[in-house]
């Protein structure tokens, strides 16, 4: 239990995925002037992270890894989160046509966050088990959010 609030902490105050690491700049500059957009998008990117999370560990543990094809990981990765950013999208669109307008050609440039695509290759880089990366990403979705603010 130890180890997981570690992962936690240091994932949303040290090694920070804006402040520390510089990945996911564009869309913190695009749409951090505004309180109401910036806690929306860090939500979104939340979501989508431990979506991708819970998607590309399994492909990768039982699908790349049992067949031998684990250099294909950055482009299932890709799919995968590019998929679900339009799931996200879709529902933003429907639910909060507000929302969805004020966060504009940001929302899709969630599919091209750097910092969701590092989440799955970090997780699999530090051979995470599942609740592990779960907690990462979550703690990686967190630091995103608190360096909006």
């Amino acid at each position: 239990m130890k180890d997981i609030f570690t992962l936690l902490f240091n994932t949303i105050f040290v090694n920070n995925v804006v402040l520390a690491q510089f990945l996911a700049i564009c869309s913190f500059l695009g749409v951090s002037n505004s309180l109401e957009t910036a806690m929306s998008m860090s939500i979104a990117v939340i979501l989508v992270m431990l979506g991708a999370t819970a998607i590309t560990w399994p492909i990768y543990e039982f699908i790349l890894k049992g067949f031998g094809i684990e250099y294909l990981q950055t482009l299932v990765f890709i799919l995968v989160i590019a998929a679900l950013v339009q799931i996200v999208e879709a529902i933003i669109k429907k639910t909060s046509p507000t929302l969805y307008k004020a966060l504009g050609i940001y929302l899709p440039l969630i599919t091209t966050n750097c910092a969701i695509l590092a989440v799955a290759l970090i997780n699999v880089q530090n051979s995470y088990g599942f609740v592990t990366s779960m907690i990462n990403s979550l703690g990686i979705g967190l630091g995103y959010m608190l360096a909006m603010f």
